[in-house]
């Protein structure tokens, strides 16, 4: 894993909350914890078939891009994005100037998913030193992960691999 500005102990205490998470929920199958920028810190899954890089990747722009329609209604960032399919339930929400994922069993409760993952991004939020920019982002009239919708062309080549990527390991 690259560096995303965590010490070590940092990292071991995001991955000790990543597995309490699971622990908690059975319903819960996996969780990624990443980066504004994408890189994975860590990652836990009950089923062994997460990529948890690829997810880390796409929740970072699935997240900036809530982030920024949020601004467009006058709030510096979403609370959570919940996505319920055939196969999986996901949430997508802020930790701290982290982004966590978790994925939840078809069907999952999706309540009793989030406020699991919310409880976890509280903690991750403690333990790890990345300040909460929520105030900062607000202040300065910007949204975290905006840099990339600047260049809509990055921003599509970054969707266009990754739905490679996807397909490539299908």
């Amino acid at each position: 894993m690259e560096n995303v500005g965590l010490s070590e102990a940092e990292m071991q205490a995001c991955q000790r909350e990543l597995t309490q998470l699971l622990s908690e929920l059975p319903s819960i199958e996996g969780a990624v914890l990443s980066s504004a920028d994408g890189l994975m810190v860590a990652c836990e899954d009950k089923t062994g078939a997460l990529e948890g890089e690829t997810i880390a990747a796409m929740s970072s722009s699935m997240i900036s891009l809530a982030d920024t329609l949020a601004g467009q209604a006058g709030r510096p960032e979403v609370d959570n994005l919940i996505s319920e399919a055939e196969s999986s339930t996901l949430v997508v929400l802020h930790a701290g100037n982290l982004i966590l994922t978790v994925m939840g069993q078809p069907k999952a409760q999706i309540g009793l998913v989030l406020a699991a993952a919310k409880k976890a991004a509280s903690r991750i939020q403690e333990v790890s030193s990345l300040p909460q920019s929520t105030q900062q982002v607000a202040h300065e009239g910007a949204v975290r992960g905006l840099d990339i919708l600047k260049d809509p062309d990055a921003l599509l080549e970054r969707v266009k691999k990754e739905m490679e990527m996807m397909n490539k390991e299908k």
